[in-house]
């Protein structure tokens, strides 16, 4: 994980793709987008996961307080992308894909300028972080504290929060709400019968933010990521003495926007060789970038008197999710 936040740090290698006559903020949207969507998106994904243990609701008052830990594995198509169109800059790997934040490390593209005054110069871009050096899932991880609520009869508020924690260059911190509701005890027949079944509603916010300084003299540098995710399920689940299985299917749907803050006076390459017309940068890139789709899930829970252990599994289109944590909940 530490190693994936100074790799999102090292996209400053990719600015003196913008010192070219014209057209050099395309060229940074291109490879910059390329390069950072996949952990952008995956971050949405994140945070509409691990909202519950159970499909069963508290009785009024009673309470749950839990700590979850939710990773993303990385689907292998995530870990290029093609080089963009650019102007004034030639990508060096011809039909060579360039690495997402996601890719492998020490693997660089190589660039040269083809037009302007710094005509025959070379630089290289960043390379691929490779997540899973540091984590044997292979995957980014997002620790959040829960707790839940019987609020009025049948209906549960949940309340999530992270405080901000740091990851290598990586400030990281979310919240969130949402609202679950029995809705077995609505519908005629089975109320007696011992299942549980659930609608349930969520809305998270999360933040990352990276320190970009230390390639480029500026001020105020750092990428910041805000994503926004919304999702809504339907939930069933059996008590089986200690046991609790519990499964839902339903919708996810997160935006996630990203912006290179700052001023950088991108005058060398990143072997240090001056640029002829060097360029200065301000607030050089932003843009937003969105996923949804269906999701299921399917999980445990152990309960040892007041105390739960759970896990579960989430397919999200192509993606997959694990979470497990552990707490006290009082029905």
């Amino acid at each position: 994980m530490a190693r994936l936040g100074y790799s999102q740090k090292d996209i400053a290698k990719f600015f003196p793709a913008a010192a070219v006559p014209s057209g050099g903020s395309s060229n940074l949207n291109g490879l910059i987008s390329g390069y950072i969507a996949p952990i952008a998106k995956d971050y949405g994904q994140l945070a509409n996961n691990g909202w519950y243990t159970t499909a069963a609701v508290h009785k009024r008052w009673g309470f749950d307080l839990n700590v979850t830990v939710t990773t993303i594995n990385i689907n292998s198509e995530a870990e290029t992308f093609a080089a963009p169109p650019l102007t004034g800059v030639a990508y060096q790997g011809g039909t060579t894909p360039l690495q997402t934040a996601y890719g492998t490390a020490g693997v660089f593209p190589n660039f040269q300028f083809n037009a302007g005054p710094n005509s025959g110069i070379s630089f290289k871009g960043t390379d691929g972080a490779e997540p899973g050096k540091d984590l044997p899932v292979g995957s980014l991880v997002i620790p959040t504290l829960q707790f839940g609520l019987g609020i009025f009869k049948g209906t549960d508020l949940r309340i999530r929060y992270t405080p901000k924690i740091t990851i290598g260059d990586t400030e990281l911190d979310n919240w969130g709400v949402g609202i679950m509701h029995d809705i077995k005890q609505h519908i005629p027949g089975l109320r007696e019968i011992p299942f549980s079944l659930s609608v349930f509603a969520g809305y998270t916010k999360l933040k990352t933010t990276v320190d970009l300084s230390g390639y480029y003299a500026g001020s105020g540098q750092e990428g910041v990521g805000e994503s926004s995710s919304y999702t809504i399920q339907a939930l069933v689940g059996k008590d089986i003495k200690f046991l609790s299985v519990y499964g839902g299917v339903g919708y996810n749907a997160s935006s996630t926007d990203f912006t290179i803050n700052g001023t950088y006076q991108v005058t060398s390459t990143d072997t240090n060789q001056p640029l002829t017309s060097p360029v200065t940068l301000t607030d050089p890139f932003s843009e937003s970038f969105s996923i949804n789709g269906i999701r299921a899930t399917a999980g445990l829970r152990l309960k040892f008197g007041p105390i739960t252990l759970n896990g579960d599994y989430t397919f999200v289109g192509k993606q997959s999710l694990l979470t497990a944590g552990f707490g006290i909940t009082v029905r």
